[in-house]
């Protein structure tokens, strides 16, 4: 019986859409030059539509396309964004606006809201990419030549670490990439100048303004709910050079990556102040599927039978694939399952005041168990919204479950309460490596400590590497992933990235995945992570714990920001590579930081058949091996080099076996 009343209500509602579009359909305003586009409503729009891109009544509805790709909505005829000034042509300043909404059509704790819609200007009418989900139906960073450039306005409703979100609820601005130079959380700022959040994926209707002022390059992105005044400050005001991209020929239009977008205005001008747009707007009243468009006024009672039929099959689908999801938990984890009531009591009802903190996957918390001798742990919960989904998760608990070592936070336990996910592992009383490098509230940290965290996270990455039964690719070695124990030793967390493969056995070529600034040049380019991988973003990390800088944050005596890596090796080329050590130290140890330092900036050689495998740093590390001497132009060896360079010696050749460090098993 309980099925009926969704039925009915889904029924009712079917009625009233097509109620709604027989009272409700108008001609559209519509108007496209070489330089200016006003539609007030798309019923006969000239646009080039992909994917899951369709018209229905006034509205442009930008759904997922076939096997879930993201669908866009292009202009047919290219506008000219450049203009002749004396003898040369110059980039042109232009403004739009445009009304859409994102209908929040599933319940709220469904982990899948979708991932919002761009405003783009590309330099052709097929961009490359067209990638779903995340990537919004662009690519992951420009094309190589003039002929794929893009500049893009990101109405994003998800937070995803790889691309250095915000927050799951932004407006960023792309220019090709997809990593914004400059976002802020969806907003305006009313008549007071106070901040208001807009929610991006509850079903109201926004407006957008968009102003590019070619002249001083100033850009400004403004919101506001539809049909308020224009806000007379701007969300973001920034200064963006797009020379580069705008063109003689560029197509203007939306990508989205989201269920049943809509687009119900649009105007856009160059050289100009956009029209406003004058509408009526009304929100079609619920999501639109391909399969209801082109449904006829039924009668009622097949229209009911049909519905019912349908949400029955979904249910029992739903149901058997959540049965097999757990069925696969438990027999591949081999780990205890714990109750969600056992976690919700540990943790004082997940209170605040338990929170250890929080992530691009959700919350961290500190609990108490009871079972058996009270024990303190902390209880990952994974966000339903999270981007560490049910494939990480599962990664995290194959993996974890299986390994036993000193260096790597043990995982104990698991939970799956309806669609929240929860993993619990040993407590780490003195929280993660990076607040203690860059959190002046702490103490700094001893040469002696450094130098122990280095070798324990060393100590762990080898076994993960040599030492288990199979090859762990980590993935995403930084600071922020190293937790501290009770006495201060480095413990390897955080395996929702990982990869397995056997050993002998070449890696497979996967997304790119890790931090900005630990990633190596070849994962970049060929997306196959591999223990070498592993290797370039150790020797980062390295840097960053002897020189108490981030990978990225340094700035060179011209006030240029630098990478880490490069700005420790322009030091030890003027001799003076002790000066990157962290001025904080005073008790540093100048052989044992040397040792560290050049170690780093080979484990980070470009090439990564120069980089040492973990058994020679464990060596080197151990004093088991002296690291034979080189210079530092060594380190800009052509990535190109040969296999058969013989300056460092292969890690087979190695006779001395390390398994007695590890610590495993």
């Amino acid at each position: 019986m309980l099925v009926l009343f969704p039925c009915l209500y889904l029924f009712l509602l079917f009625l009233y859409q097509h109620h709604y579009l027989l009272l409700h359909a108008q001609a559209s305003e519509i108007i496209a030059s070489s330089d200016e586009l006003i539609y007030n409503g798309f019923s006969e729009a000239d646009l080039k539509l992909d994917g899951g891109a369709r018209l229905l009544q006034n509205n442009l509805i930008l759904d997922n396309g076939p096997h879930s790709t993201s669908s866009r909505a292009l202009c047919n005829n290219p506008l000219s964004f450049r203009k002749l000034v004396g003898d040369s042509m110059v980039p042109s300043s232009f403004s739009t606006t445009f009304v859409f909404a994102i209908p929040d059509i599933l319940p709220k704790h469904h982990k899948y809201k979708g991932y919002g819609l761009v405003f783009m200007l590309s330099t052709t009418s097929k961009p490359p990419g067209n990638l779903p989900g995340k990537y919004l139906g662009l690519a992951m960073d420009g094309g190589d030549s003039n002929s794929d450039q893009f500049f893009a306005v990101e109405l994003d409703t998800m937070l995803d670490p790889e691309f250095s979100d915000i927050d799951g609820n932004h407006v960023g601005i792309d220019v090709n990439s997809l990593i914004s130079l400059n976002s802020s959380t969806a907003g305006f700022y009313d008549t007071n100048g106070a901040f208001q959040t807009l929610p991006l994926h509850n079903s109201k209707l926004i407006q957008v303004w968009v102003d590019y002022k070619s002249k001083d390059h100033r850009l400004s992105i403004t919101l506001a709910p539809y049909p308020s005044p224009k806000p007379k400050r701007p969300l973001l005001l920034n200064t963006v050079n797009l020379s580069s991209v705008l063109s003689s020929s560029m197509y203007a239009g939306f990508s989205a990556a989201s269920r049943g977008s809509n687009i119900l205005g649009w105007s856009l001008k160059v050289d100009g102040e956009a029209q406003p747009l004058d509408n009526d707007y009304h929100l079609l009243p619920a999501y639109y599927s391909s399969t209801m468009i082109n449904i006829r006024l039924l009668s009622a009672p097949v229209v009911a039978q049909a519905i019912l039929i349908l949400i029955l099959a979904i249910l029992i689908c739903c149901r058997l694939r959540k049965m097999g999801e757990q069925d696969e938990l438990k027999i591949n984890c081999g780990l205890p399952p714990y109750t969600y009531k056992q976690l919700f009591t540990a943790t004082e009802g997940f209170d605040s005041r338990m929170l250890l903190g929080r992530g691009g996957f959700g919350k961290v918390y500190r609990g108490l168990l009871p079972r058996g001798p009270p024990m303190n742990v902390a209880i990952k919960r994974v966000s339903p919204e999270s981007k560490q989904g049910m494939k990480e998760f599962m990664a995290e608990i194959a993996i974890l479950g299986s390994l036993r070592h000193r260096n790597l936070v043990q995982l104990l336990g698991y939970c799956r309460h309806k669609d929240e996910l929860l993993l619990v592992y040993d407590y780490m009383p003195n929280g993660s490596l990076d607040r203690h490098l860059y959190d002046k509230k702490n103490p700094t940290l001893s040469w002696a400590q450094r130098f122990c965290i280095i070798k324990g996270v060393a100590n762990g990455l080898f076994y993960l590497h040599e030492d288990w039964e199979r090859v762990i690719i980590h993935r995403d070695i930084k600071a922020s992933n190293i937790l501290l124990d009770n006495e201060m030793n480095g413990r390897l967390s955080d395996f929702g990235l990982a990869r397995l493969h056997d050993h002998g056995a070449d890696a497979h070529v996967t997304r790119v995945a890790g931090t900005i600034g630990y990633i190596a040049p070849e994962l970049a380019r060929l997306r196959k992570a591999s223990k070498a991988t592993d290797v370039f973003a150790f020797g980062v990390f390295m840097m960053e714990v002897v020189c108490g800088r981030k990978p990225n944050g340094v700035v060179n005596g011209q006030g240029e920001p630098v990478l880490l890596t490069d700005w420790v090796l322009s030091k030890w080329q003027g001799d003076s590579i002790m000066e990157s050590v962290d001025q904080e130290l005073e008790d540093c140890i100048q052989e044992e930081a040397e040792l560290l330092l050049k170690l780093a900036l080979l484990c980070s050689h470009s090439s990564p058949k120069v980089r040492p495998c973990m058994r020679l740093v464990m060596l080197y590390l151990e004093r088991g091996a002296t690291l034979p001497e080189f210079l530092p132009s060594f380190l800009n060896i052509d990535p190109s080099i040969s296999e058969d360079n013989d300056q460092f010696e292969p890690c087979l050749s190695v006779a001395t076996s390390v398994t007695s460090l590890s610590g495993g098993r």
